[in-house]
Formats: C-alpha cells, sequence, structure tokens
C-alpha cells in the first residue's frame, strides 16, 4: 500500500514534468527570435539610413548634403538582414510547431503565435516590395511590424502572465501607443528624407517653427521630401512617450528591473535623438536611435508583463 501511495504521488510531477520543459523550450525559443528581430530591425535602420532599399543615391546627400560621399557598404547589411528575416519567421514557426504539442496548456501562446505567424506573412510580402519602394509607406510598414513581432516573441519569451491586464493597465497601452506612435513618425522622418528638415532644438529652425503647418506632410503615401511638420511630429510625439514611460517606471507596481531598464533606455533614446539633430544625423548616431527604440518598446512590454504576473500573484 505504502509503494502505491509513493507511486501516485510521484505521478503529477512526473506528468506536469514534459510540459515544464515545453514551457521553457518556448520561451528559450521566443528568446533567440527577439535577438534576431532586433537585428533585424537594426540592420533595416542602417539600410533605410542609408537609402539603400529606396532608391536614393547615397548618404548622407539624400538628407539635403550637396557634397559626393563615399558608398556606403550595404551589401553585407542586405545579407545579414535577409538571414536574420529568415531566423526569424523560423523561431516564430518552431513555436507554433511547439505549442501544438499542447493545445490545451497553451492556448495564450497558441493565439501570440497566430498573430506572428501573420505579421510574418505580411512583413514577407512588404519584403518583396521594398526594393525601389518610393513612400515611406513601405518602411514604415516593415518597421511597425518587426516591432511588433519583437514585442509579442519578447512577452512569450517573458513566460505565461495570468490575470487580465488589458483594461486594468491603461497607462501601460497608452505609453505602447505613444512609442509605437513616435516611431511611426520618425520612420516617415528619415524615409522621407526629412532629418534635416528641423536642424535647431527646441524649434524647427533658428527662426522658430515653421508657421506653414501642413497635415499633409504626415501622409505615408506621397513621396514629398524635406518634411518640418512630420520631424516637429515625431519630437512632440517623443516628448509625450518619455513622459508615458516615465510615469510607468515611476509606478509603485513596477519591478525594480523594470524600472531601471525604462529609466536607461529612455536616457540614451533622448540623448541619441538630441545628438542626432545637433551632429546632422550621423550614421551610427541614427542606427543606435533606433535600437533604442525597440529597447524602450521592449522595457514597456515588460513592465506590463510583471504588473499582470503581480495581479495574478494577488
Amino acid at each position: 500500500m505504502r509503494g502505491e501511495a509513493i507511486a501516485i504521488a510521484e505521478r503529477p510531477s512526473q506528468a506536469t514534468q514534459p510540459g515544464a520543459t515545453l514551457d521553457r523550450l518556448i520561451r528559450w525559443v521566443a528568446l533567440a527570435g527577439v535577438l534576431v528581430v532586433l537585428l533585424v530591425t537594426t540592420t533595416s535602420a542602417y539600410l533605410r539610413v542609408t537609402a539603400a532599399g529606396l532608391g536614393c543615391e547615397d548618404w548622407p546627400a539624400c538628407y539635403g548634403h550637396q557634397a559626393a560621399t563615399a558608398a556606403q557598404p550595404t551589401g553585407f547589411a542586405r545579407a545579414t538582414h535577409r538571414i536574420s528575416a529568415t531566423l526569424a519567421g523560423t523561431a516564430v514557426l518552431a513555436i507554433g510547431f511547439l505549442v501544438l504539442g499542447e493545445p490545451r496548456r497553451f492556448r495564450s501562446q497558441l493565439k501570440i503565435t497566430g498573430v506572428l505567424l501573420l505579421i510574418t506573412a505580411g512583413l514577407a510580402f512588404l519584403g518583396r516590395a521594398t526594393p525601389g519602394a518610393s513612400v515611406p509607406a513601405v518602411a514604415m510598414g516593415n518597421v511597425l511590424g518587426g516591432m511588433l513581432m519583437a514585442s509579442l516573441l519578447w512577452w512569450l519569451a517573458l513566460g505565461s502572465a495570468a490575470g487580465r491586464p488589458w483594461a486594468a493597465r491603461v497607462l501601460y497601452w497608452v505609453a505602447l501607443l505613444l512609442v509605437f506612435t513616435q516611431i511611426a513618425l520618425g520612420v516617415l522622418t528619415s524615409a522621407s528624407y526629412s532629418g534635416l528638415a528641423c536642424s535647431s532644438l527646441p524649434s524647427c529652425t533658428a527662426e522658430g517653427f515653421p508657421g506653414a503647418w501642413s497635415a499633409c506632410e504626415l501622409n505615408p503615401w506621397t513621396t514629398a521630401t524635406g518634411r518640418a511638420s512630420a520631424h516637429m511630429a515625431h519630437r512632440v510625439v517623443a516628448l509625450a512617450a518619455a513622459a508615458a514611460a516615465l510615469a510607468v517606471a515611476l509606478k509603485r507596481d513596477t519591478d525594480r528591473r523594470s524600472r531601471a531598464a525604462l529609466l536607461g533606455v529612455l536616457a540614451l533614446q533622448l540623448l541619441t535623438g538630441v545628438l542626432l539633430v545637433a551632429l546632422s544625423l550621423p550614421l551610427a548616431l541614427a542606427v543606435a536611435h533606433n535600437l533604442c527604440a525597440v529597447l524602450l518598446l521592449l522595457a514597456l512590454v515588460a513592465a506590463l508583463h510583471g504588473s499582470a504576473r503581480q495581479q495574478a500573484a494577488q
């Protein structure tokens, strides 16, 4: 009888062991996917600011400089971008295969994976349309799709979070929405070669913000360049996003690691943004500014995830 009781007691732990191992494997694959997507977005930023994918002659001539510059080594960046994009899609497929092994246990992961598959398919379609594209909307679709993909993979990598933070965490969602909007306006600014349309701080020009504000300059489906309104909109939304991220960092239910990550990345994002304008868009800073935007997004996702887990634990 005693032996049977021991055997029965051991069964649950043996049964749950495969599920726990599968959960860890999903998280590791998701983390690898995040790192690969970071490489995708970074190389994409490099190709965008050099205008290699939009048919611009040379950088920084597209930003208003007259002097010719040496050709940027974009061949390696293109190859790295394509390989990393393929690996990101492979990671999503691998996660889908893993969660299908226990669909009832991983219901939320299965839903997120379905969204990731749709994003992957959309990015693959945009990737075919990107070479030779002349409207910023294509670049914006690529970047925002990559940002959303990184966010969802990061959520999976952080593990399951019970509870429903969707309505109870309004500030987090406002901050995420503002950061996404800031990123979209930043891509619009760079893809329309409007980086130097505003060359002074805090106003657009030495004479102040141009009085001819034009909402049409925010239309990503036109080929207009030198969009001062888009550049200033990016700055304004960046300040709003920074304020929202700071508010999230100072919330009581934000854990220490998320708070430190938010404050650190936020400082780097603001610093690189100011230096970009002050130093007339150096290439390395432009790429770093894009990377900081992704990291700020991931820090907000981690803060939201931590808040959801705390709510579930109460």
